[in-house]
């Protein structure tokens, strides 16, 4: 895990006279929490994003502020989730005993951490909820790829399409080495056109720093198009941007 610990704690990530054991940056793609892991710690987010799975699964996405590794602590049992960094983060790691002060004498710390264990219960019963319609969005694997990392390979035969979920500077699609169009806004999906059409994919796709997507098996394309028609109006705003792109692309090298 490619992590370091600050050497200095600032004032504002402490509470009253307890203090962090340590403050932890994690890149984009790196595991704060693996499941089945063993720890005597619980974590508080400083800053950043992380994606909470389980069984490979996305359960939530617990922001700034949010606690994680309580109930592993409090239970005494191996981690039944993991915890990705979903965007660069920071990490406070607080021992049982700073658990046990805040409770006891600081309401402040309290207070932060029951609203973020019932936003984390409320949140995992809306996705039970969620799981009675036939098909979920989140139920979509993460992927992360690395700065020049392919994610689509041209002519190979697809049998997924992908939605952009987060990325550094974006991924560039290029026919034969050359740029036609690049995806940069979070939400976009790619891929769908061949999954559409059954075609081979027309060109490669790489990613310009650190990304982050989601995957979707190609034939679950028309169910989540008949279910979410937003969605299939979002594809069609894609696939008609980059027409316009090449298009102007093409005038201004004709030109």
């Amino acid at each position: 895990m490619d992590d370091h610990t600050d050497s200095a704690i600032p004032p504002e990530e402490l509470s009253s006279s307890v203090h962090a054991q340590e403050v932890r940056s994690f890149r984009y793609g790196e595991y704060i929490v693996e499941e089945g892991g063993i720890s005597n710690q619980f974590m508080a987010i400083l800053s950043g994003q992380v994606l909470v799975m389980f069984r490979g699964k996305k359960v939530r996405v617990l922001d700034e502020h949010d606690v994680l590794g309580l109930e592993s602590l409090f239970f005494k049992k191996p981690s039944a989730i993991s915890a990705m960094a979903l965007t660069s983060c920071r990490v406070a790691f607080y021992g049982p005993e700073a658990l046990y002060h805040f409770l006891r004498n600081d309401a402040r710390m309290s207070d932060r951490l029951i609203k973020s264990l019932v936003q984390q219960l409320v949140q995992t019963t809306q996705r039970i909820v969620d799981r009675d319609r036939e098909f979920s969005l989140d139920d979509a694997k993460m992927r992360f790829f690395n700065n020049a990392e392919v994610v689509i390979k041209e002519g190979s035969h697809l049998t997924e399409f992908y939605k952009l979920v987060s990325t550094e500077d974006g991924l560039i699609a290029t026919i034969q080495g050359k740029e036609i169009a690049r995806i940069n806004k979070p939400g976009e999906f790619f891929g769908e056109m061949e999954a559409l059409l059954s075609l081979p994919s027309q060109a490669t796709v790489t990613s310009n720093g650190q990304s982050v997507v989601q995957v979707y098996p190609s034939n679950q394309l028309s169910m989540m198009v008949e279910l979410y028609p937003e969605v299939a109006l979002q594809m069609i705003r894609n696939l008609a941007s980059r027409l316009i792109d090449i298009n102007r692309r093409f005038v201004d090298e004709t030109a």
